[in-house]
């Protein structure tokens, strides 16, 4: 589990998070979402450390990452599995190298163990076929799939997904979405996922944090999310596009 307590941010004079109060559980899927700029990404960058918040307190598991060494912030850090909203896979690597790398890095793996596992997590995501392929053979959703074996193949008690669905199809983003889900309750990951996509946040969003204009604006389920007439700037975000605009008038006939 992951909590922030009262947390502050501020970049010079812009104060970019103001009191920020979240608590994302195991085993589930916790969305951040709100327009660009609201603070969801610096949200991200403080609770892994590459920002450190004026006040306030981020427990991994009741342990405050904020007071900690380098490391012992290292040491959480091996915990973290981060899916990139590019990808951001080696162009100069295979498909099963690239999913070794961390384990390279970061653990005590013999060679055969690390391709062992990494050929287990490929199979995960349906990927056993590409082990030798380069990422310019690859489409982009089988780019995802292979970040996503990446991010898990060190088995991580804390996955971070940054738009997961970026540049993808509506079809393959419903793959995408489901296969995180479905490792996140396999692995009993703590699963925090920043996204735009109401598609997401409907499928599979069980906790969801809206953040708007650095606070925490609303928090619930996507069961939820829909009836909050009286909460314009949830309302706004929800109903950005011109389709969910005719869903709502539907829905008020």
């Amino acid at each position: 589990m992951i909590t922030l307590k009262n947390i502050y941010k501020s970049f010079g004079e812009r104060e970019v998070l103001k009191d920020i109060s979240l608590k994302f559980t195991p085993g589930e899927i916790n969305l951040l979402i709100g327009a660009s700029g609201s603070g969801k990404t610096t949200i991200a960058k403080c609770i892994v450390g590459l920002h450190a918040p004026d006040s306030g307190e981020i427990l991994f598991d009741d342990q405050n990452f904020v007071q900690m060494t380098f490391d012992q912030k290292r040491k959480i850090r091996q915990d973290i599995g981060f899916l990139f909203q590019g990808s951001a896979l080696f162009d100069s690597m295979t498909v099963l190298e690239n999913v070794m790398f961390p384990m390279q890095m970061f653990s005590d793996y013999s060679k055969v163990e690390m391709k062992d596992r990494a050929s287990e997590y490929l199979e995960k995501v349906e990927l056993s076929h590409a082990h030798d392929l380069f990422p310019s053979e690859l489409s982009g959703g089988m780019m995802k799939r292979v970040g996503i074996a990446r991010a898990i193949s060190s088995e991580p008690k804390y996955l971070f997904c940054d738009e997961p669905n970026s540049g993808l199809d509506p079809q393959t983003s419903v793959i995408i979405d489901e296969l995180i889900s479905k490792l996140t309750s396999e692995l009993k990951t703590t699963t925090i996922i920043i996204t735009h996509d109401m598609n997401s946040v409907m499928s599979i969003g069980q906790n969801v944090f809206f953040i708007y204009k650095g606070e925490l604006n609303w928090q619930g389920s996507n069961k939820e999310i829909l009836n909050n007439p009286s909460n314009k700037e949830l309302s706004d975000f929800v109903y950005a596009s011109s389709f969910l605009k005719e869903v709502r008038k539907k829905i008020n006939l």
